[in-house]
Protein backbone atom coordinates (compact mmCIF):
# COMPACT_ATOMS: atom_id res chain seq x y z
CA UNK A 1 0.00 0.00 0.00
CA UNK A 2 1.78 3.12 -1.24
CA UNK A 3 -1.07 5.57 -0.67
CA UNK A 4 0.16 8.04 1.91
CA UNK A 5 -1.73 8.30 5.21
CA UNK A 6 -1.39 11.28 7.57
CA UNK A 7 -2.03 10.89 11.29
CA UNK A 8 -2.76 14.56 11.95
CA UNK A 9 -2.51 15.91 15.50
CA UNK A 10 -4.42 19.18 15.86
CA UNK A 11 -2.73 21.39 18.43
CA UNK A 12 -2.87 25.01 19.55
CA UNK A 13 -1.99 26.89 22.72
CA UNK A 14 -4.75 29.52 22.65
CA UNK A 15 -7.57 27.54 24.27
CA UNK A 16 -9.82 30.05 26.06
CA UNK A 17 -10.76 27.70 28.89
CA UNK A 18 -7.28 26.24 29.45
CA UNK A 19 -4.42 28.02 27.61
CA UNK A 20 -1.25 25.99 26.94
CA UNK A 21 -2.97 22.81 28.13
CA UNK A 22 -1.10 20.62 25.65
CA UNK A 23 2.15 21.43 27.50
CA UNK A 24 0.76 20.65 30.95
CA UNK A 25 2.28 17.58 32.54
CA UNK A 26 0.41 14.35 33.11
CA UNK A 27 2.70 13.03 35.83
CA UNK A 28 6.02 13.02 33.91
CA UNK A 29 5.03 13.70 30.30
CA UNK A 30 3.65 16.81 28.67
CA UNK A 31 0.24 16.05 27.21
CA UNK A 32 1.47 16.48 23.62
CA UNK A 33 4.29 13.99 24.32
CA UNK A 34 1.81 11.51 25.74
CA UNK A 35 -0.47 11.87 22.70
CA UNK A 36 2.43 11.20 20.33
CA UNK A 37 3.51 8.13 22.33
CA UNK A 38 0.00 6.70 22.07
CA UNK A 39 -0.28 7.51 18.36
CA UNK A 40 2.91 5.52 17.75
CA UNK A 41 0.99 2.47 18.99
CA UNK A 42 -1.36 2.68 15.99
CA UNK A 43 -0.69 -0.49 14.03
CA UNK A 44 0.01 0.53 10.44
CA UNK A 45 3.25 -1.34 9.77
CA UNK A 46 2.29 -2.39 6.24
CA UNK A 47 1.20 1.10 5.17
CA UNK A 48 2.94 4.31 4.14
CA UNK A 49 2.03 6.75 6.92
CA UNK A 50 3.46 9.57 8.99
CA UNK A 51 2.60 11.57 12.10
CA UNK A 52 2.30 15.34 11.71
CA UNK A 53 1.37 18.14 14.12
CA UNK A 54 -1.07 20.60 12.56
CA UNK A 55 -0.97 24.03 14.18
CA UNK A 56 -1.50 27.68 13.31
CA UNK A 57 0.63 30.55 12.02
CA UNK A 58 -0.33 32.58 15.08
CA UNK A 59 2.63 33.67 17.23
CA UNK A 60 1.05 31.91 20.20
CA UNK A 61 1.81 28.58 18.49
CA UNK A 62 5.52 29.23 17.95
CA UNK A 63 5.97 27.19 21.13
CA UNK A 64 4.47 24.14 19.39
CA UNK A 65 6.78 24.56 16.40
CA UNK A 66 9.81 24.85 18.69
CA UNK A 67 8.74 21.67 20.47
CA UNK A 68 8.37 19.84 17.14
CA UNK A 69 11.78 21.01 15.93
CA UNK A 70 13.41 19.89 19.18
CA UNK A 71 11.73 16.48 19.06
CA UNK A 72 12.17 16.12 15.27
CA UNK A 73 8.44 15.83 14.68
CA UNK A 74 6.95 16.94 11.38
CA UNK A 75 4.61 19.93 11.57
CA UNK A 76 2.42 22.10 9.40
CA UNK A 77 1.18 25.66 10.00
CA UNK A 78 -1.87 27.41 8.60
CA UNK A 79 -4.89 29.52 9.49
CA UNK A 80 -5.72 29.75 13.20
CA UNK A 81 -9.50 29.93 12.83
CA UNK A 82 -10.13 28.31 9.45
CA UNK A 83 -9.12 24.79 10.43
CA UNK A 84 -10.76 23.31 7.33
CA UNK A 85 -8.50 25.42 5.10
CA UNK A 86 -5.47 24.52 7.20
CA UNK A 87 -6.35 20.83 6.87
CA UNK A 88 -6.85 21.14 3.13
CA UNK A 89 -3.46 22.79 2.68
CA UNK A 90 -1.76 20.22 4.90
CA UNK A 91 -3.26 17.32 2.92
CA UNK A 92 -2.20 18.81 -0.42
CA UNK A 93 1.31 19.78 0.59
CA UNK A 94 2.04 16.33 2.02
CA UNK A 95 0.17 14.35 -0.64
CA UNK A 96 -1.95 12.48 1.90
CA UNK A 97 -4.56 10.28 0.23
CA UNK A 98 -6.15 9.50 3.63
CA UNK A 99 -5.87 11.04 7.07
CA UNK A 100 -6.91 10.49 10.67
CA UNK A 101 -7.89 13.43 12.87
CA UNK A 102 -6.46 13.36 16.41
CA UNK A 103 -6.98 16.23 18.86
CA UNK A 104 -4.15 17.03 21.23
CA UNK A 105 -6.36 17.25 24.33
CA UNK A 106 -7.32 13.54 24.30
CA UNK A 107 -4.76 11.63 26.40
CA UNK A 108 -6.67 8.35 26.17
CA UNK A 109 -6.97 8.32 22.38
CA UNK A 110 -7.90 4.79 21.35
CA UNK A 111 -5.01 3.61 19.18
CA UNK A 112 -6.65 0.20 18.70
CA UNK A 113 -9.87 1.79 17.46
CA UNK A 114 -7.98 4.17 15.15
CA UNK A 115 -6.02 1.24 13.68
CA UNK A 116 -9.32 -0.54 12.99
CA UNK A 117 -10.85 2.57 11.40
CA UNK A 118 -7.89 3.16 9.09
CA UNK A 119 -7.94 -0.45 7.95
CA UNK A 120 -11.67 -0.20 7.24
CA UNK A 121 -11.34 2.83 4.96
CA UNK A 122 -8.40 1.27 3.11
CA UNK A 123 -10.26 -1.99 2.59
CA UNK A 124 -13.54 -0.45 1.37
CA UNK A 125 -13.17 1.68 -1.74
CA UNK A 126 -16.69 3.13 -1.49
CA UNK A 127 -16.28 4.72 1.97
CA UNK A 128 -15.52 8.46 2.35
CA UNK A 129 -15.29 8.66 6.15
CA UNK A 130 -15.01 6.19 9.00
CA UNK A 131 -16.16 7.68 12.30
CA UNK A 132 -16.54 6.45 15.87
CA UNK A 133 -18.82 9.41 16.64
CA UNK A 134 -22.00 7.43 17.12
CA UNK A 135 -24.95 8.48 19.29
CA UNK A 136 -23.23 7.30 22.48
CA UNK A 137 -19.50 7.54 23.09
CA UNK A 138 -17.22 8.99 25.82
CA UNK A 139 -15.96 12.52 25.29
CA UNK A 140 -12.30 12.52 24.42
CA UNK A 141 -12.38 9.44 22.18
CA UNK A 142 -13.89 10.94 19.01
CA UNK A 143 -11.95 10.34 15.82
CA UNK A 144 -12.50 10.36 12.08
CA UNK A 145 -10.55 8.84 9.22
CA UNK A 146 -11.25 10.27 5.77
CA UNK A 147 -10.28 10.27 2.11
CA UNK A 148 -8.54 13.54 1.41
CA UNK A 149 -10.39 14.06 -1.85
CA UNK A 150 -13.68 14.84 -0.06
CA UNK A 151 -11.94 17.84 1.53
CA UNK A 152 -10.54 18.99 -1.82
CA UNK A 153 -13.86 18.51 -3.62
CA UNK A 154 -15.95 20.37 -1.03
CA UNK A 155 -13.61 23.18 -0.02
CA UNK A 156 -15.66 25.90 -1.74
CA UNK A 157 -18.82 24.82 0.11
CA UNK A 158 -17.36 25.50 3.55
CA UNK A 159 -18.91 28.91 4.29
CA UNK A 160 -19.79 29.07 7.99
CA UNK A 161 -17.52 29.71 10.95
CA UNK A 162 -18.71 26.48 12.57
CA UNK A 163 -17.80 24.36 9.54
CA UNK A 164 -14.42 26.04 9.22
CA UNK A 165 -13.60 25.33 12.86
CA UNK A 166 -15.14 21.84 13.19
CA UNK A 167 -13.90 20.20 10.06
CA UNK A 168 -16.26 17.22 9.83
CA UNK A 169 -19.49 19.09 10.66
CA UNK A 170 -20.28 19.81 7.00
CA UNK A 171 -20.09 16.11 6.15
CA UNK A 172 -22.25 15.06 9.11
CA UNK A 173 -24.85 17.71 8.26
CA UNK A 174 -24.96 16.47 4.66
CA UNK A 175 -24.67 12.80 5.54
CA UNK A 176 -26.81 11.60 2.63
CA UNK A 177 -24.30 12.98 0.15
CA UNK A 178 -21.36 11.07 1.60
CA UNK A 179 -20.60 7.47 2.47
CA UNK A 180 -19.93 7.55 6.19
CA UNK A 181 -19.29 4.33 8.09
CA UNK A 182 -19.95 4.71 11.82
CA UNK A 183 -18.16 2.23 14.05
CA UNK A 184 -20.03 1.46 17.27
CA UNK A 185 -18.53 -0.08 20.38
CA UNK A 186 -20.35 -1.57 23.39
CA UNK A 187 -17.79 -0.24 25.87
CA UNK A 188 -18.12 3.22 24.37
CA UNK A 189 -21.89 3.07 24.73
CA UNK A 190 -21.68 1.82 28.31
CA UNK A 191 -19.34 4.66 29.29
CA UNK A 192 -20.85 7.45 27.21
CA UNK A 193 -21.26 9.57 30.37
CA UNK A 194 -17.47 9.66 30.93
CA UNK A 195 -15.34 12.63 29.87
CA UNK A 196 -11.75 11.70 28.97
CA UNK A 197 -10.85 14.97 27.26
CA UNK A 198 -9.01 17.91 28.83
CA UNK A 199 -11.03 21.12 28.53
CA UNK A 200 -10.15 22.68 31.89
CA UNK A 201 -7.79 22.27 34.85
CA UNK A 202 -10.22 20.02 36.72
CA UNK A 203 -10.17 17.58 33.81
CA UNK A 204 -6.38 17.35 33.96
CA UNK A 205 -6.52 16.36 37.64
CA UNK A 206 -8.98 13.59 36.78
CA UNK A 207 -6.79 12.30 33.93
CA UNK A 208 -3.75 12.20 36.24
CA UNK A 209 -5.77 10.23 38.79
CA UNK A 210 -6.74 7.66 36.15
CA UNK A 211 -3.15 7.18 34.99
CA UNK A 212 -1.99 6.79 38.59
CA UNK A 213 -4.61 4.05 39.05
CA UNK A 214 -2.94 2.21 36.15
CA UNK A 215 0.53 2.76 37.65
CA UNK A 216 1.41 5.53 35.18
CA UNK A 217 1.12 3.22 32.19
CA UNK A 218 0.86 5.81 29.42
CA UNK A 219 0.21 3.09 26.84
CA UNK A 220 -2.69 1.47 28.68
CA UNK A 221 -5.35 0.38 26.19
CA UNK A 222 -8.46 2.54 26.11
CA UNK A 223 -10.59 -0.60 26.45
CA UNK A 224 -8.84 -1.46 29.73
CA UNK A 225 -9.48 2.06 31.01
CA UNK A 226 -13.17 1.87 30.14
CA UNK A 227 -13.52 -1.57 31.71
CA UNK A 228 -11.96 -0.52 35.04
CA UNK A 229 -12.93 3.16 35.31
CA UNK A 230 -15.88 2.27 37.59
CA UNK A 231 -13.28 1.30 40.22
CA UNK A 232 -11.64 4.74 40.25
CA UNK A 233 -12.90 7.51 42.54
CA UNK A 234 -12.92 10.47 40.19
CA UNK A 235 -14.83 12.97 42.32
Amino acid sequence: MNKKIGIIIYARTSSKRFPNKIFKKIIKLKMIELIIKRIKKINLKKYNYEIIVNTSLDKSDDKIVNFCKKKKIKYFRGSLNNVFKRTNECLKKNNYKFFARVNCDRPFLDFEMISKMINLILERKNIDIVSNCTEAYPRGLACEVARSRIFFNNFNLIKTKNNREHIFNFFYKNEKRFKILKVSDKLYQKNSHINLSVDKKEDLKKIIKIFKFFKNNYLISTKKVLKDIKNIKLE
